[in-house]
Parts: C-alpha cells; structure tokens; sequence
C-alpha cells in the first residue's frame, strides 16, 4: 500500500469576513467547532488577517459507504 501525500504545508490568508463565513459554513455541515461562530464574531478584530492551514486529515477506508472527494489515491 503506497503512503498518503504528505500535508501540504501552504498556509491561506484570510480576513475576518471570510473566516466567520468559513466557521459559519463548518457549523452548518456539523463539523467540530472549537469556539462558537458568535463568540468568534465578538472576539475577533475586524480588520485582522487570519492563517489557516491543515492539521488533521480523517481516512475512513474502514468504511467504503463513505465516498471520499480527493479521489480513490486520498481515501
């Protein structure tokens, strides 16, 4: 069995808008939210510049019912 890619290592610049658009996203699809999209909102400075970058990636060969979206190479 061939390894997983590595992470890639790019980190986004995003401005607070589009954060709050992101965790607002997350929070609908039901994903784990550390802090909540409202807190964020207060808390957050409006003209900040945020970094993301990747820090988990989930594998679920053990389930083929779920279909994954990186192609069969990133399941």
């Amino acid at each position: 069995m061939t390894p997983p890619p590595p992470l890639p290592r790019t980190v986004r610049a995003v401005d607070t808008t589009k954060l709050l658009d992101l965790a607002q996203e997350a929070a609908m699809h039901g994903f784990s939210q550390r802090l909540p999209v409202d807190w964020l909102r207060e808390h957050l400075a409006a003209d900040a510049t945020h970094y993301l970058f990747p820090t988990l990636v989930q594998r679920l060969t053990h389930r083929p019912e779920v279909r994954c979206s990186g192609g069969a190479s990133n399941c």
